[in-house]
C-alpha cells in the first residue's frame, strides 16, 4: 500500500467515477482501476460498488476513506515541517474564475505565484459561477472564485470581497454616475444574461423581495455583446463596476449606483475540503488572498474587503 493509492482512492470516492478520476489524476483509467484492485487484495475486501452512475464506498472503503484522508493528514503536516520543503512545490493546479474577475486578478497572481514558486504549472480558466461550480463539483479545477455561497459538502467557501452593483447605462445620459433609486433602476428596460446565470437569478431575487418584476428587453451571456447593446439604446443592464472598467474610463457608458435598498455580490473563493495535494492549492490560496487585498486596498477592486 503507498500513500499514492491512498489518494487516487480519495479522488475516486470524492468524484464517484474512475474515469473522472482518471482525467483529473491524468492517469490511464486501466491502471487506475489497477490501483484499486491491488488495495482490494491487499484488503481482501471490495472497496467499490460498481454501478451505472459510477461508483461508490461500500462499508469497507468508507472506513479505508475515512482512515486513508486522516493518514495524508499526518503526512501533509510532517511535510509542511520540514525546513525548506515551503519553497520546493511542485505539480499542476488549476484555478477556475469569472471573466471580469480574471481580467482583473489573473495577471498579477500568475506573475507573482510564478516567480515565487517556479516549479508549479499554473492553468487558469474562466467561466461564469455556474461553470466554475460545475468544474469544482467535477474536480476539473483544483480552486475557483464564484460570485455566490451556496452550500458545497466537498469545499469551504471564504468571502472575500463585497461588490456594489451599478446600473450600466449609455454615457449620453445626464445623470451621468449619480445614485439611483433601486425602484427607478428596475423601471428601465433591462439587458440581463439568461435565467440559468448566477446574476441574472441574483437581480431578479432582490426585485422579487421589492414586489417588481424587471423589464428583460434581451437576454444575453456574453459581457461585451451586452454592452454593444446598451451602448446602442437597446436597454440598460446592471453590472459591477469592473465589468466596464475600461468602458467608462473611455466615457463609451455610464455607471449609476443602485441604492435604497443597495444591490450587490459577494465574491467567494472556493478551496478544497479533502486532502491531497493541499499544501500546494492552500499555498496558492494564501497568495490569491494577498493580491486581492492589494487590489481592493489600492482601488484598483472597486469592491469592500470582507
Amino acid at each position: 500500500m503507498e500513500l499514492r493509492q491512498l489518494r487516487n482512492f480519495i479522488r475516486i470516492c470524492q468524484m464517484r467515477s474512475i474515469t473522472a478520476a482518471a482525467e483529473r489524476l491524468n492517469i490511464a483509467q486501466p491502471a487506475l482501476s489497477r490501483q484499486v484492485q491491488a488495495l482490494e487484495d491487499e484488503f481482501g475486501v471490495a472497496l467499490l460498488r460498481r454501478h451505472g452512475r459510477g461508483v461508490e464506498p461500500t462499508e469497507q472503503g468508507e472506513l479505508l476513506l475515512t482512515r486513508a484522508e486522516q493518514l495524508l493528514a499526518d503526512a501533509d503536516s510532517i511535510l509542511r515541517d520540514v525546513p525548506g520543503n515551503e519553497d520546493e512545490l511542485r505539480g499542476t493546479l488549476t484555478l477556475g474564475l469569472p471573466p471580469s474577475v480574471a481580467e482583473l486578478l489573473a495577471e498579477p497572481l500568475i506573475a507573482h505565484f510564478n516567480a515565487r514558486y517556479p516549479q508549479v504549472r499554473l492553468r487558469i480558466v474562466s467561466g461564469f459561477t455556474g461553470h466554475v461550480r460545475d468544474w469544482l463539483q467535477r474536480g476539473t479545477i483544483d480552486l475557483g472564485i464564484t460570485y455566490e455561497t451556496g452550500p458545497s459538502s466537498d469545499h469551504h467557501a471564504r468571502a472575500l470581497v463585497y461588490e456594489q452593483l451599478y446600473l450600466v447605462c449609455p454615457a449620453s445620459g445626464r445623470t451621468g454616475s449619480q445614485p439611483i433609486g433601486f425602484a427607478e433602476a428596475f423601471e428601465q428596460p433591462l439587458i440581463l444574461p439568461s435565467p440559468a446565470h448566477g446574476l441574472r437569478r441574483l437581480i431578479e431575487a432582490a426585485a422579487a423581495g421589492q414586489g417588481i418584476t424587471p423589464e428583460v428587453v434581451l437576454e444575453v451571456d456574453i459581457v461585451q455583446v451586452m454592452l454593444n447593446f446598451v451602448q446602442q439604446g437597446v436597454g440598460n443592464t446592471i453590472l459591477s463596476r469592473i465589468s466596464v472598467r475600461d468602458m467608462l474610463a473611455n466615457g463609451e457608458l455610464a455607471a449609476r449606483p443602485i441604492i435604497s435598498p443597495e444591490l450587490g455580490r459577494t465574491v467567494v473563493l472556493w478551496t478544497p475540503g479533502l486532502t491531497g495535494n493541499d499544501r500546494l492549492v492552500r499555498r496558492f490560496a494564501e497568495m490569491l488572498v494577498e493580491q486581492a487585498r492589494i487590489l481592493v486596498e489600492s482601488g484598483t477592486w472597486e469592491a469592500r474587503w470582507l
